[in-house]
């Protein structure tokens, strides 16, 4: 049962990110529909078991239970006190012939009805991947899974980019013709995708330089040369992987991506070093950023240059946009303060708030941070984001704590898969993009289970395996 569930979510990530980004309403809700069945099948297999336990944390759920308060009829004059600026809405502060007047905290209850059951079933996710990890086993389909698609989509977008050939399967491409997008319509995205699966990428060349590194140093020799051998060979092999996306990444020439990649994939490799403890590793790092500048130098980076250099040009910021949408942005979090205007109202909310593009509709703000505020309030965005911070750093620690060496490397592929998303998510809207939110839940419950669980209940002098 265990091995379908785990199938069905791996295929759920796989379907939901060919199907551009599962941002069509079809795609999110057949999305919706198998991760609800998966959490059903993972129940009933509980209850046959006669022992259901969900390792589920409470955060998420307090957020959810904040988005279900936002489409509970309340008093007027209950939300005129939470939201005050709701008092401009006509007929909704006081009384009516005598009678309250009930309306609710989301100002489009609709929207925020289909944000919150998106948001169930990232939790979903969340759940069956923190369920199913087991770093005993030393295979995880969910983790092959993630690399399997940020490889897939990365040789993809890498054909797009050198041959010319802008089509999504049979879709022709409109729009950002010029730069690679895999399955993606928007680069930034495709490149939010691949900084979500490449630390894993890279962090299973560093399982395999480890298993390779402690049996060159075996002094018992209780194992065969060749079986060093295989672990070097895989270890070059994950790390030409690793060119092959960051060089994906490059041309998709997101600039906030590329960014988020490059300080994703510093920080884990300075963080591996702190347990490698050889200069090999440093030595194998600077060899594939050789080999990665080496290749962008032979295609030819100016394309990619070019979209840095604007950021030189006087006013260029201003005309671009994304300034002026956070200046709205943050205006319409201060008018809404503590629980927001509902989930997924955003692109409703700012119309009032609108100074930049006013002949067109924005949908999002160009920042995960802005975006959730602005839906759920400054109380809503800390019970989401607090503890995503506070699990980052716990599985630092457990990295850093950690004796067995698959555990350690997949926590961090976890650190590095979140760092970047948190980066990235403060200049565009990832969380957003069905795919890469189902992709982060996924990983936080990997790195929940690897950190927080398993970590705690690791009997003491375990093994390094």
């Amino acid at each position: 049962m265990n091995k379908l569930i785990e199938l069905t979510l791996a295929l759920a990530i796989i379907g939901a990110a060919l199907a551009f980004g599962g941002v069509q309403p079809l795609t999110y809700s057949l999305m919706e529909v198998v991760l609800f069945l998966a959490v059903l099948m993972l129940l009933l297999k509980q209850t046959w078991q006669g022992n259901i336990g969900l390792m589920l944390p409470a955060w998420p759920v307090l957020f959810a239970l904040l988005c279900v308060l936002q489409l509970i009829p309340l008093p007027s004059r209950f939300i005129v006190t939470l939201s005050p600026t709701r008092q401009l809405a006509p007929g909704l502060a006081g009384l009516s012939d005598g009678k309250w007047i009930w309306a609710t905290l989301s100002i489009s209850p609709h929207d925020t009805e289909l944000a919150l059951v998106k948001f169930l079933a990232y939790l979903s996710a969340f759940l069956i991947a923190a369920h199913l990890f087991d770093s005993g086993k030393r295979r995880n389909a969910l983790v092959r899974a993630l690399i399997f698609l940020g490889c897939l989509e990365a040789a993809y977008g890498i054909i797009q980019y050198l041959a010319g050939w802008q089509k999504i399967f049979t879709y022709t491409k409109k729009f950002n013709l010029e730069e690679a997008t895999g399955t993606y319509i928007n680069p930034n995205h495709f490149a939010g995708l691949l900084e979500l699966t490449l630390p894993f990428v890279l962090a299973s060349g560093f399982y395999s330089f480890q298993v390779w590194s402690e049996r060159r140093q075996d002094e018992l020799n209780w194992r065969v040369p060749a079986e060093r051998s295989s672990a070097g060979v895989r270890s070059v092999f994950y790390f030409y992987l690793t060119v092959i996306v960051v060089v994906a990444v490059t041309f998709s020439r997101s600039r906030g991506g590329i960014l988020a990649t490059a300080f994703s994939i510093v920080f884990i490799v300075l963080l591996a070093q702190v347990k490698a403890e050889r200069k090999t590793w440093m030595l194998g790092f600077f060899l594939v950023s050789l080999c990665i500048v080496g290749y962008g130098l032979w295609i030819g980076l100016d394309p990619v240059l070019a979209r840095f250099e604007h950021l030189r040009e006087p006013g260029y910021l201003q005309l671009e946009g994304r300034i002026a949408i956070w200046k709205d942005a943050s205006r319409l979090v201060r008018d809404h303060p503590l629980v927001g205007t509902g989930l997924g109202t955003f692109g409703t909310a700012f119309r009032r708030h609108q100074t930049v593009f006013v002949d067109g509709y924005v949908d999002h703000a160009h920042n995960d941070y802005f975006e959730i505020a602005s839906d759920t309030g400054l109380l809503g965005a800390a019970l989401l984001f607090l503890p995503i911070l506070y699990l980052f750093f716990k599985m630092i620690m457990g990295f850093l704590n950690d004796t067995r060496r698959f555990r350690r490397s997949v926590t961090l592929g976890c650190i590095g898969s979140t760092l970047a998303l948190l980066i990235h998510s403060a200049t565009d809207f990832n969380l957003q993009i069905p795919a890469n939110a189902l992709i982060f839940a996924v990983v936080l419950g990997i790195g929940y289970k690897a950190a927080c669980i398993e970590l705690r209940e690791q009997p003491e002098g375990e093994g390094r395996f």
